[in-house]
């Protein structure tokens, strides 16, 4: 049986190839997440304690990967796209209010809201300026770029808190702009510094937008079906800050007008507690009207046109393993 067909599969498995050049990933952000304050430092080393998957600068350096060998350029650019994507956390956080992060307490509960939003300011500024300090115009344009559609995704879903009417194509720019995008430009980033494959930048580009959306929708689905405990997170938590997704999306399309009905007085309340209680009604809900396994196809269909857009350009264990990157993402659900 294949590498990429195997049930279930790891991060572990994907990253082996690469462990030597994530370590030195580690030591950078380590390095550009010291700040000057003694307040900065304290929230940078709580930041730290968290673990994480690391999955966006895996991407960046198995694109840039040119045989066994790096620029020493991509692990500069891998770190600060760890940071931007830190930084939306951190944002994230502040703007739902939330309790934890990676199983511990959320910035903005530990040392206030302000301190969050300070923080991700914080953490954006430094990813930009520290790309700016090695010359990498092409990665700053493109994580510039990434920062203004994430921030465009996060008025849109606050346009549209609460709304059961919101379209797939609608939820599908959203997620683009606010998950996809970066994962597309680490993609780009990454092969930008192959000199095999920097010509072929646009297709690294769809695979990484097509992952993407999968990681998105993936995580959705976790609202529905995940473990607190495994997500380090509370499940239930994108009902309760009016967040339609697509498993509700879809379910709503497929339900009687008579269930329809229920659901569409529960959506009006705003009080995320009294939202909270509904929850199992409306878990039960997504479940009975397919939607979490609507959502779970359209997940394969895009990433299955993740793998087709590499199959022109990428070979060998490169293209072996970003297969693998996509069958992670998806059996992540398992």
């Amino acid at each position: 049986m294949g590498l990429v067909d195997k049930e279930r599969i790891k991060l572990i498995t994907l990253q082996r190839k690469i462990g030597p050049a994530l370590t030195l990933v580690d030591k950078e952000f380590r390095a550009i997440t010291d700040g000057d304050s003694p307040l900065t430092r304290e929230i940078c080393d709580h930041i730290r304690k968290g673990k994480s998957k690391k999955f966006r600068p895996t991407l960046l350096l198995l694109a840039a990967q040119d045989e066994d060998d790096f620029a020493p350029e991509a692990i500069t650019a891998a770190a600060s796209v760890e940071l931007v994507h830190t930084a939306t956390l951190v944002h994230d956080d502040f703007i739902d209010e939330a309790v934890t992060r990676r199983g511990l307490p959320a910035v903005n509960v530990k040392y206030g809201s302000s301190a969050a939003l300070i923080m991700g300011d914080y953490l954006y500024s430094k990813a930009l300026y520290n790309l700016c300090q090695a010359k990498l115009h092409h990665a700053v344009e493109l994580l510039a770029r990434t920062t203004v559609l994430m921030s465009e995704a996060e008025m849109l879903q606050l346009e549209y808190r609460y709304d059961m009417e919101i379209s797939e194509e609608l939820y599908m720019q959203i997620i683009y702009q606010k998950t996809a995008s970066l994962i597309e430009n680490s993609c780009r980033i990454g092969v930008s510094f192959n000199k095999r494959l920097a010509e072929v930048e646009e297709a690294f580009g769809t695979f990484g937008s097509q992952t993407g959306l999968v990681f998105q929708i993936t995580d959705d689905i976790f609202d529905y079906l995940g473990d607190e405990r495994r997500l380090g997170k509370p499940t239930g938590q994108d009902w309760e800050e009016g967040r339609i997704t697509l498993p509700l999306i879809a379910a709503w399309r497929n339900a009687s007008p008579e269930a329809r009905k229920r659901i569409g007085e529960l959506a009006v309340e705003t009080d995320s507690s009294r939202r909270a209680e509904c929850w199992p009604e409306v878990k039960t809900f997504v479940t009975e009207f397919g939607g979490v396994d609507y959502a779970f196809a359209k997940a394969r269909e895009l990433g299955e046109s993740a793998k087709m857009a590499l199959a022109p350009v990428a070979s060998g264990p490169q293209k072996d393993l970003l297969a693998v990157a996509v069958e992670y993402v998806i059996n992540r659900l398992n």
